[in-house]
């Protein structure tokens, strides 16, 4: 028996945490009946439709890396017709679904899958995984800023937060703009871009170029490539190495 959210992430639906909005909007039914309260267990090859429906069972999971391009939402489906992450997987014979979040005008790495399990894992944020991002910024970025992001500064009024990592890469005094890179291991909704407002840092475009070790540097924009098996059990190992 498992959880009806888990079940709807394990056969690659959406996140769990998508599928408990879902079922709270009472568009879940086990067995030809409405389910809306959390929590509830089934068996994991029991009958369920979403939106009237029929969600199958995965036969085989999948995990892609995704060079997301700017102006695209990080969701299946939009009300407004927008471009979602939806659109470029339309070949896919899987389903498979962002695992977090990366703004519409923000491009970059993204990992979409259909591993619930996987995806709950790479979401939580007990273990933290480092994302880095490259920002085009207005103006010379000065060393005291860097400092500043380095050491922290706080957003959300009182939030505390620091870069793992951060560097002024270039200057140009022709266009007056600077970019810059950082690492972080958190990921509160807007969280790069309240990093540089509080450290008076003019953003004019974010692109997220490596989760951990995946990075987007040979992948073109509005491409994808298919995981390697060691490079998922490498996700799992980093979190084994640092609970250790």
């Amino acid at each position: 028996m498992e959880r009806l959210q888990k079940i709807i992430a394990n056969r690659g639906y959406c996140s769990r945490r998508q599928a408990e909005v879902l079922i709270a909007k009472g568009v879940v039914k086990v067995n030809g009946q409405v389910v809306r309260e959390l929590g509830q267990s089934f068996d994991s090859d029991v009958e369920i439709t979403i939106h009237n429906k029929p969600l199958n069972k995965v036969n085989d999971k999948v995990y892609f890396i995704f060079n997301k391009p700017r102006l695209v939402l990080t969701t299946m489906s939009d009300p407004k017709d927008r471009p979602t992450v939806a659109d470029y997987f339309k070949g896919e014979k899987q389903r498979v679904y962002p695992v977090g979040r990366l703004d519409y005008d923000v491009s970059g790495a993204l990992l979409m899958t259909n591993d619930g399990d996987f995806a709950n894992f790479i979401m939580h944020p007990r273990y933290e995984f480092r994302k880095t991002y490259q920002a085009l910024c207005k103006g010379k970025v000065t060393k005291q800023q860097i400092k500043n992001l380095m050491s922290g500064v706080v957003i959300d009024d009182d939030y505390k937060t620091k870069a793992i990592y951060a560097n002024a890469i270039k200057y140009d005094p022709v266009y007056d703009e600077s970019i810059m890179e950082l690492t972080i291991a958190e990921g509160r909704k807007h969280h790069v871009k309240k990093m540089l407002i509080a450290a008076d840092i003019y953003l004019k475009k974010l692109k997220r170029t490596q989760i951990e070790f995946l990075e987007i540097k040979d992948l073109e924009v509005g491409k994808y490539r298919e995981l390697k098996p060691h490079e998922v059990k490498q996700f799992y190992g980093i979190y084994n190495s640092i609970k250790k």
